[in-house]
């Protein structure tokens, strides 16, 4: 098989968690990175992020500092794309706003270099809507990195109605030469595969919480002790390959038609939003009051399994 090199070079647009977090998997391996923002404090801040970010990492044991330093030294921070420049890649990572990612592809097309890609690494918006203003849909696909982009495995790949499969092909090697674990979605579906596996799960969870089978934290406990620690090794079907189908069958039978099928937001959560919840980072969530020392304890943890877990599968 004709292995298919990465870019020379990128622009990632955005310069939030995911753009950082691409550009340093991207850069880390060998291609040269252009962040491209709005905003000149944005440009002006990302530096020191990645830096930070490329400290943690090297802490963690993800690079070596060498690996580290070559990393920073292809990474530049900018205000718009650089006039007269062609990209091999560019790598839309802005706003999950439909209109402002239209415009910002759209904008950024003129700028592809010959035999380059075009990839959005939306998670919930449909691609032929934001192909819709391409003047080349062709070369136009979902590239969908998960939080953290530098170290999560998993990616993936998902057409357009009119995306090329040779861009596929393409998207699906240069994933495999960053070290990460790609599928090829045959069509786009709102939410994706994980997306709509994690959802899944979230809804049975918040449903069990209110019907008062278990609390919250129950809930994490079952799924990082048992589920996921399961799951991490050998996935869903291969686990339900392991157990028979006899068992999984009759399982199936008995459980299907109890699962909640709530269409509605969980009353859990909008009441939590409706009093200013916003998560970890914002000091409260639906576990509670969060300590910026907590966010990072827990930021830690998941780090060091995710590195723990790499090469595994």
């Amino acid at each position: 098989m004709t292995v298919t090199a990465l870019p020379a070079n990128a622009a990632v647009l955005g310069a939030g968690t995911i753009g950082r977090s691409a550009g340093i998997l991207l850069a880390a391996h060998g291609v040269r990175v252009t962040l491209v923002t709005r905003r000149a404090q944005a440009a002006a801040e990302a530096p020191q992020a990645i830096d930070r970010r490329l400290t943690e990492l090297t802490g963690l044991g993800a690079f070596t500092a060498t690996q580290a330093d070559a990393a920073r030294a292809r990474i530049a921070a900018r205000v718009g794309l650089p006039e007269g420049e062609s990209f091999g890649l560019i790598f839309e990572a802005v706003g999950e706003q439909l209109d402002h990612k239209r415009a910002v592809l759209a904008a950024a097309e003129p700028s592809l270099a010959a035999g380059g890609v075009l990839a959005t690494t939306t998670s919930s918006l449909p691609l032929a809507e934001l192909a819709a203003a391409l003047s080349v849909p062709e070369r136009f696909a979902g590239w969908h990195f998960f939080h953290p982009a530098d170290l999560m495995s998993l990616v993936e790949i998902v057409p357009g109605d009119r995306t090329d499969p040779a861009v596929l092909g393409r998207l699906r090697a240069w994933s495999e030469q960053l070290d990460r674990r790609p599928i090829v979605l045959r069509r786009d579906v709102p939410g994706f595969v994980a997306n709509r596996l994690q959802y899944a799960l979230l809804r049975e969870a918040y449903a069990l919480v209110e019907s008062d089978v278990c609390a919250l934290h129950d809930v994490d406990i079952a799924v990082t002790a048992g589920l996921g620690a399961r799951w991490a090794t050998l996935g869903p079907f291969a686990t339900m390959d392991l157990a028979g189908l006899e068992v999984h069958a009759a399982v199936v039978a008995a459980l299907f038609p109890l699962l909640s099928g709530a269409a509605e937001p969980p009353a859990e959560l909008v009441a939590l939003r409706a009093n200013g919840a916003g998560g970890a980072r914002a000091g409260l969530g639906l576990l509670g009051d969060y300590s910026p020392e907590r966010v990072r304890e827990l930021e830690t943890r998941r780090d060091e399994t995710l590195i723990a877990l790499r090469g595994r599968g």
